[in-house]
């Protein structure tokens, strides 16, 4: 994820006057992974997540997974969400 945005192809969310990155948050078995509202990022997220199965032998199940957005159309949701879960 770190390598993705060092080299601009996720764009995470910046907070705080200082600019500060906030990419990915992890608790137990969840995984939030927060970056701007672009279908750039939504591609980048999925061959990230794709690279993870491939690697680790783990299968996502994004049907099980949710995006949600602050400050962001509906439709873009909608959008994200079906690009997201098509195979």
């Amino acid at each position: 994820m770190r390598s993705a945005v060092e080299r601009g192809r996720f764009k995470s969310f910046v907070v705080g006057r200082g600019g500060m990155p906030v990419l990915i948050l992890q608790y137990a078995d969840d995984t939030l992974c927060i970056g701007e509202a672009s279908v750039e990022n939504l591609w980048a997220l999925k061959a990230m997540l794709r690279g993870f199965e491939m690697v680790s032998g783990l299968k996502i199940n994004f049907w099980k997974s949710c995006i949600m957005g602050v400050n962001v159309s509906e439709d873009f949701l909608i959008s994200a969400s079906g690009s997201l879960t098509v195979e």
